[in-house]
């Protein structure tokens, strides 16, 4: 093969070279490293100039016009990166900054692949390309997340991003302050345990139906504590819904605890409801749960029992000993009620020395029990009154509810129940007539 042929041939080469460089969008070259440690760009492609700012000839007769312009902080990085690709012969690859001669900084990605030639230099054939969009993209995701991480991890609210099954993917470090448990100790469990038997349907009802809806739920819940003992969260539950097929995939909960509100809540509550000197509901209150108690047994056909009594001859012992003996007298009234009263039977005081009990599920006969077992422990107690000791009986009217019976007429066929153990002698159980 003759000088000229050759020369065709590699100008031919160098044509299609062009050619198949304008279709990429990035810059091919060849980088040498000579055994003295000169370098130098034997082959460059034509979208140097667009890139880099600096025509392809100018580069590959003086390497350094491009070379310079890299950002002085990714200099050293830079030259490492390729002494080490020189001395291992492994691959090339590297990120860095261009200072662009229109003013801007640009971010190149390269990666090439080396060569040892005869002469102990490395040549390296390899491509780069223009990443700065997708850096920035990058780089703005990377700020975004640290934003967000450092939000959800100062965060005093409780976040938690559980499955479509409701179980825990993520907890926020706030899980400590609020529920007990180390920063991971609830991921991959399923948070319906954490809430009370009674309660635990309910709310996963109401989850399920909101996020398949789309729609945030708020509620207040009772949550476990890693301790046992349970806390009141306020918490806002939002759903994300696939763009695929609508269905909800994720929900996020953000949870503050509430528990000293509520506190405040139950305590003023109950200051308003209950009759602070025997503990008793007041009587608005025992009336409206007299009126709940009918209406359920209405739906559900069970029993109702109301027990009406009061204090015999109490307006005798308020004027020998003066209000504070009658008070203390109450009060005991009051401790007993309590100390033999079932959690579910409920205590009224419906009147200065009047008292009454709605005893759900109760029949007359078992309300009878009830109410005589009463009267004995009153007629028992002895009450201390500046070294005198003070005595009390109690009367009882008790009316087992009929089918469909009005409350007022219940009452009514309690009281005159009660009105009867007056007239026959005080200090004893009377049924009322039917």
């Amino acid at each position: 093969m003759n000088m000229n042929t050759r020369v065709v041939e590699n100008l031919g080469l160098l044509r299609r070279f062009e050619r198949l460089s304008e279709q990429l969008p990035g810059i091919l070259f060849q980088y040498r490293l000579s055994p003295e440690g000169l370098f130098g760009f034997p082959l460059v492609s034509a979208r140097m100039q667009p890139m880099f700012g600096i025509a392809a000839e100018e580069v590959m007769r003086d390497p350094w016009q491009m070379l310079s312009r890299v950002h002085p902080e990714d200099v050293n990085a830079l030259w490492r990166s390729i002494q080490r690709s020189a001395l291992k012969l492994e691959e090339w690859r590297h990120e860095f900054r261009y200072c662009h001669p229109q003013g801007d900084i640009r971010w190149i990605r390269c990666h090439a692949t080396p060569q040892r030639e005869r002469d102990g230099g490395v040549l390296w054939h390899g491509f780069c390309e223009d990443i700065t969009s997708h850096k920035h993209s990058q780089l703005a995701l990377m700020e975004s997340e640290r934003r967000y991480r450092f939000i959800v991890e100062n965060a005093s609210d409780l976040i938690i991003l559980m499955d479509a099954d409701g179980i825990c993917q993520f907890a926020s470090p706030a899980v400590t302050e609020v529920l007990g448990y180390v920063q991971g100790g609830l991921e991959g469990r399923a948070l319906i345990t954490l809430l009370p038997p009674d309660d635990a349907p309910r709310v996963q009802r109401l989850l399920h139906e909101a996020a398949c809806r789309g729609e945030t739920l708020r509620f207040e819940v009772r949550v476990r504590h890693a301790r046992g003992h349970y806390v009141w969260l306020e918490t806002s539950c939002s759903p994300y819904l696939s763009p695929l097929n609508g269905r909800y995939e994720w929900l996020l909960a953000v949870a503050r605890d509430i528990t000293d509100r509520k506190r405040r809540d139950m305590r003023l509550h109950e200051l308003s409801t209950t009759d602070s000197l025997t503990g008793a509901l007041n009587r608005a209150a025992f009336m409206g749960c007299l009126e709940s108690s009918l209406e359920s047994a209405d739906h559900t056909n069970t029993r109702v029992s109301v027990v009406l009594f009061d204090i015999d001859h109490f307006k005798a012992t308020n004027d020998s000993w003066g209000h504070a003996a009658g008070d203390l007298v109450l009060a005991c009234l009051g401790e007993v009620c309590r100390t033999t009263l079932r959690a579910n039977d409920i205590f009224g005081r419906i009147g200065g020395e009047e008292f009454a009990l709605i005893l759900n599920g109760q029949s007359l006969q078992e309300a009878l029990v009830l109410a005589e077992r009463l009267r004995c422990k009153f007629e028992q107690v002895r009450v201390e009154f500046h070294g005198q000791w003070l005595n009390f009986t109690v009367s009882f009217g008790i009316a087992e509810r009929h089918r469909d019976e009005s409350m007022k007429a219940l009452l009514h066929r309690a009281d005159m129940g009660l009105y009867a153990a007056k007239r026959l002698g005080r200090n004893r159980v009377q049924q009322a007539s039917h």
